[in-house]
């Protein structure tokens, strides 16, 4: 069975098992998704294509989700973005707001906010 195409959606996270959990259960829903596991290999993916959301991790080494964010936003600034994070720090959740972030979503990850969320980011006019 086919499932219809739901939308492009870039993950970015630097745990490859969650990277790979979120993909699989995306993919399985009908949605294309990459994975990445630093900004620079994000940024990559970006400039090969066109996403529909990305889902980023905000803490990372080298390059955090908001920065990244800021980095896809000079490249594809159409491209909204969700920031999932295990840290509460106000600081950097209001960084991530003054950035653009879409929404923010604490791990670990709840699928039953995160599902909703992609539909939003992914389909105009949700």
């Amino acid at each position: 069975m086919v499932l219809q195409d739901k939308g492009r959606v870039l993950v970015v996270d630097d745990d490859r098992d969650i990277c790979a959990n979120i993909k699989d259960i995306l993919d399985d829903l009908g949605y294309l998704t990459d994975t990445a596991h630093d900004g620079p290999s994000a940024l990559n993916l970006i400039q090969q294509g066109a996403y529909d959301v990305a889902l980023l991790d905000f803490k990372m080494p080298g390059m955090n989700g908001v920065e990244l964010y800021r980095e896809i936003k000079k490249l594809r600034p159409d491209v909204p973005a969700i920031m999932i994070t295990a840290h509460a720090e106000s600081a950097g959740l209001q960084q991530a707001i003054d950035a653009g972030t879409r929404h923010i979503l604490r791990k670990p990850v709840d699928f039953a906010c995160l599902l909703p969320m992609i539909d939003r980011c992914a389909t105009p006019g949700i």
